[in-house]
C-alpha cells in the first residue's frame, strides 16, 4: 500500500479470547447504557497505521474500508427526518457511485456518542471498543430474509448481494475515539468469533474478533464531516475479494487536550449487485 513507513500511533485494541461456549452480547434497551457481553477479552498494544498517507489507498474489495469524499446536506444527524429524507438517499447514491450496486437497500442506523449528556438527550448509542464484524455467513442472509418481502428477498440471495456500513464523523473531531479498521487479507478466518447478539425482541449474529500476529491495522487521521469511511461487513463473493472487516473504535492517546467527544453516524446497507 505504501513505499514508505506510514505515520502510525500505538493505541490499545480490545479482542475477544476464544472459547468453547458460544458468547453472547445483550444489547441494552436504553442505548445509553454499555451493553453486557459474556466472555473474555484483553487488550492489545498495536501500531495503527495512518491510511490517508497510503499512496495506494485501500479499496473496499482487496482491504475491506475505503475513505471517501462525499459532501453532505445534512444540518442536523440527530433530527430522524433529515436523517431519512436526507442522508439516507445521499447514501444509495454514494454507494451506487463506489460499488456499482445495482440496488442499495438501507436498513438502519445508529449514532454513537461519547458525550455523556448529549447520548442521554437524544438516546443514542456509545461507540463500540471491541474488535468485531456486523454480520456472519449465517446471519447476513437471515437478515435478507427479516428485512424484505419473501421475492425481493430471493432476488437478493439469487445473485451476488454484499453488506456494506457508511461511518461518518458529523461532530467537531474524530481524533478522540476515531475508527480503526484491519486490512481483510491478513485477518485469518479462525479469528472471526461468532457471538450472539441478544436484543429484546430477536438474536441475531456478529462476528467478534481474536488477535493474531500479522494482522494490520488502519484509521484515517482527522477526519472531517465531508468524508466518509466504507466498511464491507459481508460479501457474498468467494472470488479472493475481502468479505468482511474487523473494525473497533479506539481511544487515540495522541489526541490533543481540548479534543471534543466523538460524535458519528453508521448507516447499514444491502447492495444488490444483479
Amino acid at each position: 500500500m505504501h513505499s514508505q513507513p506510514l505515520p502510525t500511533i500505538t493505541a490499545a485494541l480490545k479482542f475477544m479470547v476464544p472459547m468453547d461456549e458460544k458468547p453472547q452480547v445483550f444489547m441494552s434497551v436504553n442505548q445509553a447504557e454499555v451493553n453486557k457481553r459474556t466472555g473474555e477479552f484483553h487488550i492489545v498494544e498495536l501500531t495503527i497505521a495512518d491510511a490517508r498517507a497510503c499512496d495506494d489507498p485501500p479499496e473496499l474489495d482487496r482491504e475491506g474500508f475505503a475513505l471517501v469524499t462525499a459532501p453532505t446536506a445534512m444540518s442536523d444527524f440527530y433530527d430522524e427526518a433529515q436523517i431519512t429524507g436526507i442522508y439516507y438517499p445521499e447514501c444509495i447514491k454514494l454507494l451506487k457511485a463506489q460499488t456499482g450496486a445495482r440496488e442499495v437497500h438501507i436498513f438502519d442506523h445508529t449514532l454513537r456518542v461519547q458525550d455523556t449528556a448529549k447520548r442521554e438527550k437524544h438516546g443514542t448509542r456509545l461507540p463500540v471498543p471491541i474488535a468485531h464484524n456486523d454480520y456472519t455467513e449465517h446471519s447476513a442472509p437471515q437478515r435478507v430474509r427479516d428485512l424484505l418481502e419473501r421475492e425481493k428477498a430471493e432476488a437478493f440471495l439469487s445473485g451476488r448481494f454484499a453488506m456494506v456500513n457508511v461511518w461518518r464523523s458529523f461532530g467537531d473531531s474524530a481524533e478522540l475515539f476515531p475508527l480503526a479498521a484491519a486490512d481483510g487479507r491478513t485477518v485469518p478466518q479462525h479469528d472471526f468469533i461468532a457471538v450472539d447478539i441478544v436484543y429484546h425482541d430477536r438474536t441475531g449474529e456478529i462476528y467478534q474478533n481474536a488477535y493474531t500476529e500479522g494482522q494490520r491495522w488502519y484509521y484515517f487521521s482527522n477526519m472531517t464531516r465531508d468524508e466518509a469511511m466504507l466498511l464491507k461487513c459481508f460479501d457474498t463473493a468467494r472470488d479472493g475479494r475481502t468479505r468482511y472487516t474487523a473494525h473497533t473504535g479506539f481511544e487515540n492517546p495522541n489526541a490533543p487536550e481540548g479534543t471534543p467527544p466523538r460524535e458519528s453516524i453508521e448507516v447499514r446497507t444491502l447492495l444488490s449487485f444483479g
